[in-house]
């Protein structure tokens, strides 16, 4: 099992900016989904032992929530880093340039990273915790990040990809029991 969820709202969220390395602020509410979101895993029936976050501010004020509830240390792994969006950072999101410009996976967007670059570095990390069987992690990173491992667990073609969207502070556990994938909201 490896949970994984997206950082609380931030301005640029709010504002409908696109939002990779720019480290922006949790809004006053996404403060209080975090808060949320560290009630939902204190009472998740398979426990957290173990926190992993981004080193983008609001993925540590997320996961600080979330490790002060539960009393455990938090660690920074890079790899989480949300996706460099090169020069779109801080655009709006609904720009047709940006959205053309992220249907291709193998092209890196200017002086930034391709999917396939997010991919090649948030799967060792992906499978280092699942081959943890004593700990069970949460992840707290970003949407183009969980939107990867959700590709990693259910191999789609990329038409599909852009369908899954995780919310701020959503909850996503991908579980691989039995060999069989599956994921639960």
């Amino acid at each position: 099992m490896l949970y994984v969820t997206r950082h609380g709202e931030t301005t640029w969220n709010a504002s409908g900016f696109v939002c990779g390395r720019a480290d922006v602020p949790l809004t006053e509410k996404g403060q209080k989904q975090a808060e949320i979101l560290a009630e939902k895993v204190a009472q998740l029936e398979i426990p957290v032992t173990k926190i992993i976050h981004s080193p983008l501010q609001r993925a540590k004020d997320t996961a600080q929530a979330v490790a002060d509830k539960l009393q455990l240390p938090m660690e920074m792994d890079e790899r989480l880093v949300e996706m460099d969006f090169g020069e779109y950072d801080g655009m709006p999101s609904h720009e047709t340039v940006f959205q053309e410009a992220r249907q291709e996976f193998a092209i890196r967007f200017p002086n930034g990273e391709s999917v396939l670059d997010v991919y090649a570095r948030v799967v060792p990390l992906i499978e280092e915790c699942l081959s943890d069987k004593e700990n069970i992690y949460l992840l707290v990173c970003h949407n183009a990040l969980i939107r990867i491992m959700n590709a990693y667990f259910h191999p789609m073609p990329n038409a599909t990809f852009f369908d899954f969207f995780v919310d701020n502070t959503e909850l996503v556990a991908f579980d691989s029991m039995n060999d069989s994938l599956s994921i639960k909201r």
